[in-house]
């Protein structure tokens, strides 16, 4: 259901608003609106670097079995995700549709604590993310399962109730 809705979301707004070329296909900015400054607009590249964060976390979530966490890191991807779509109508529905698949599968498989799936299910995020970069031109922005998290000011192991 889901899945459905962000991708019928996609496509509508796709539809909609029609792409604009650029030297790099999915970085194309909104249509600009004269009351509104441009350095206002969220960055297709600062989007993604937040999403790059959450994928540190969210690999870590699953890693220490903090459900609540991966839960919350996954919503936000999602929400960041919806962002990218409505600011940057350019991004291919089958991209939106090839990352919505395993986070889908990630919050089923954080609900059932199933390590196997959230394996599997992060390690098609991870392929999901580097798909879309080659598309859209930015392959060297190779995304990778992380070996140290950055952060270290957040407790990423639940704290025993």
């Amino acid at each position: 259901m889901t899945r459905l809705l962000l991708s019928s979301f996609a496509l509508a707004i796709m539809v909609a608003v029609p792409a604009r070329s650029d030297d790099v296909p999915f970085a194309t900015p909104p249509l600009s609106n004269a009351r509104q400054p441009a350095t206002s607009v969220a960055n297709l590249g600062d989007i993604m670097g937040k999403i790059q964060l959450r994928h540190i976390k969210i690999w870590y979530a699953i890693k220490f079995k903090n459900w609540q966490l991966l839960d919350y890191e996954l919503e936000q991807v999602k929400d960041s995700f919806n962002n990218a779509v409505v600011l940057y109508h350019n991004i291919p529905v089958e991209y939106i549709i090839a990352v919505d698949e395993p986070l889908v599968a990630l919050q089923k498989a954080a609900k059932l604590k199933d390590g196997s799936k959230l394996s599997q299910g992060f390690a098609d995020l991870t392929a999901a993310c580097n798909s879309c970069h080659k598309a859209g031109e930015v392959g060297f922005i190779s995304i990778i399962t992380p070996t140290s998290s950055p952060f270290t000011d957040q407790q990423l192991v639940p704290k025993e109730k």
